[in-house]
């Protein structure tokens, strides 16, 4: 009806009147809300009906792409496919109309292809091999270039120009943007390089100090890594920043189903002695040094059976009580089912300091992950620290002020 009084108007010569422009206005907005109408219609109701009937689908891009919103997106090109239809009837407001249309098409087309790289994104991720190639960051290179594309057809088709004409004078913006967007740039070559080298994967436990990082990483974009630390925060470092500084990757320490305990106690010096007999028997008594001690006089009774004298003997064929509480925490940690026997064991005494001297216990656990990890090494030291006094030992500890009142009482006593 609106376009037959806009056909009287005209042949009246009154489309110049404000009567004809009400009516191209009018037009116009019944032909968007017979579009809107249209899309409404599909995105509340067809498209809930769609995925009513696919929500017990194993499938799962069926709940990706209701996620990413990709049916109603594609709905929203529905208003300037009516309004095309209508575009004869637009007269002198035709060429106007079309490329406000032809912008809102450019504009929903970027949002959707946004989505479309989403799912990808998504679907790639249910796959393992996601964490080890992650493809996010060349996604985004192609989101980045679907954006300089489109943006410049967009602004091509409002001005009336090719969009050839626009390209070509981009060229000469390249060095004022590789200035402008330096870090972004960084942040592309860095992202290319750890994804080929994989330097660092989704996943992976790293630590870096300088960027107070020590946590998970949980994404790996275009420019930059974000990570959730252990603390419950999360820190985005440069994707730049993980190639020009050095930063600590626990993934092999997670593959090989091994951690590393490396950890000393502090031995008083005033305790270590050499075995007396009695010593000798009660260690033998411990089913973990009966068979070392057995061995242990054996061989010094060949060596006296060799010549050697009393002397001799006594001083350099004697058992100290701090080398058997080491052969014993050898001995304690290979039967010890947590952890690896098959990798170093070791048990060694470090270069004494003022606070004593160190017996650092070296072995890898069968835990990596932190709390079991932190459980068995805990478990291994209440050991030590409570055996250590069966061989005579005393552990050292700096005084304290319970250790004052005692000397001061002791001394009042006597």
């Amino acid at each position: 009806m609106l376009s037959i009084l806009l056909d009287l108007l005209t042949n009246a010569g009154l489309s110049g009147s404000w009567l004809f422009v009400v009516a191209y206005f009018l037009l116009a907005i019944i032909v968007l809300v017979l579009g809107v109408g249209v899309s409404l219609l599909i995105q509340y109701v067809f498209i809930p009906l769609i995925f009513h009937l696919t929500k017990h689908s194993r499938l799962r891009i069926f709940g990706i792409i209701r996620k990413r919103r990709i049916l109603e997106r594609m709905t929203l090109l529905l208003p300037p496919f009516v309004f095309y239809l209508a575009s004869d009837t637009y007269g002198k407001y035709t060429l106007l109309l079309t490329r406000i249309a032809d912008i809102y098409i450019i504009l929903v087309l970027i949002f959707l292809l946004h989505s479309i790289l989403n799912v990808i994104d998504d679907v790639y991720r249910t796959y393992e091999v996601s964490k080890k190639r992650p493809i996010k960051g060349f996604l985004q290179i192609i989101e980045l270039v679907i954006v300089i594309v489109f943006s410049t057809v967009m602004i091509a088709s409002w001005i009336g120009e090719s969009p050839a004409v626009l390209l070509g004078g981009i060229g000469a913006f390249t060095a004022l943007l590789s200035v402008i967007f330096k870090d972004t740039l960084l942040g592309f070559v860095a992202g290319i390089q750890l994804t080929s080298n994989d330097m660092v994967r989704i996943g992976d436990w790293i630590e870096m100090p300088k960027y107070s990082v020590d946590g998970t990483v949980t994404d790996i974009t275009l420019i930059s890594v974000k990570i959730n630390n252990f603390d419950h925060t999360s820190t985005t470092v440069p994707a730049y920043a993980l190639v020009t500084d050095s930063f600590k990757n626990w993934r092999d320490m997670t593959a090989s189903g091994s951690r590393r305990i490396k950890r000393a106690v502090y031995i008083d010096m005033t305790s270590i002695m050499f075995c007396s007999e009695s010593m000798l028997v009660r260690f033998a008594s411990n089913p973990l040094l009966g068979d070392y001690i057995h061995a242990k006089r054996t061989e010094f009774a060949a060596h006296r059976n060799k010549g050697a004298t009393a002397e001799q003997s006594s001083e350099h064929r004697r058992l100290t009580n701090i080398g058997v509480f080491r052969v014993y925490l050898e001995e304690y940690l290979r039967r010890n089912s947590q952890i690896h026997d098959d990798m170093t064991i070791l048990v060694r005494q470090l270069p004494a300091e003022n606070r004593g001297l160190p017996m650092e216990i070296y072995c890898f656990s069968r835990e990596t992950d932190w709390i079991p990890y932190e459980n068995i090494q805990s478990d291994i030291f209440d050991h030590i620290y409570a055996v250590a006094p069966f061989f005579d030992l005393r552990l050292f500890q700096e005084p304290t002020g319970h250790d004052m009142r005692g000397n001061s009482n002791r001394s009042q006593d006597t």
